[in-house]
């Protein structure tokens, strides 16, 4: 199964809340339309702050044929249209996934890095950094409810080579851990050497289906 993440930006005549309302009641309902759309989740900013993105839309297909013909249908263009209409910047990258904590207990709050690879690194170099040496040190991490590593392993290079989603129990904990001396150094010592560039968010998922 394939993931699509598109990350918005909402046009700068709207306030943040007046882009929330937008997109889980207007245009929640034209995505979920969209032809061999299995699932469905739109996670959008949980602390406020006037980021780089306001949220992301997370959209799984079986494969790449049935993602791209879902986009090129009526609905799916419909959807697109609405989009447009209502953000100032979008990014949308296809990636794998890769599972290593699920503990099956609620997680609706989460920390999402986006990161682009340092221009020295391959794709399968980057990817090798990530599975086989930094997630060592991200299990670590105390009350993670779940983790995986979305990686963009094909298709054409863009803005983003990656995402990590660390979950936990609330926004509280979150925070508290995220913004542990353990974990700024994980993100200061290894991360920033390997990446050109890091977009951090604290998200709230909004499972449609």
């Amino acid at each position: 199964m394939r993931k699509t993440m598109s990350f918005l930006k909402r046009r700068a005549d709207m306030s943040q809340q007046e882009f929330f309302d937008w997109w889980l009641s207007e245009h929640r309902p034209l995505g979920s339309k969209i032809p061999g759309l299995r699932h469905y989740t739109i996670s959008l900013v949980a602390d406020g702050a006037d980021a780089e993105f306001d949220g992301v839309a997370e959209l799984w297909f079986d494969d790449t044929a049935s993602a791209q013909a879902g986009y090129a249908s009526p609905e799916g263009q419909a959807a697109r249209a609405s989009g447009q209409a209502h953000t100032s910047r979008r990014e949308s990258v296809e990636l794998v996934e890769h599972k290593f904590i699920d503990t099956g207990e609620p997680a609706p709050f989460k920390m999402i890095s986006i990161l682009k690879r340092a221009a020295s690194l391959s794709r399968p170099e980057f990817k090798t950094w990530w599975l086989d040496s930094h997630v060592a040190m991200v299990l670590e991490f105390p009350e993670l409810r779940h983790y995986q590593v979305v990686l963009a392993e094909d298709g054409p290079d863009g803005a983003i080579d990656g995402c990590a989603e660390l979950s936990f129990k609330d926004l509280e904990t979150l925070k508290r851990v995220t913004s542990s001396d353990q974990v700024r150094g994980v993100q200061q010592n290894d991360s920033a050497s390997h990446a050109s560039s890091i977009i951090r968010m604290y998200v709230e998922k909004h499972p449609v289906f």
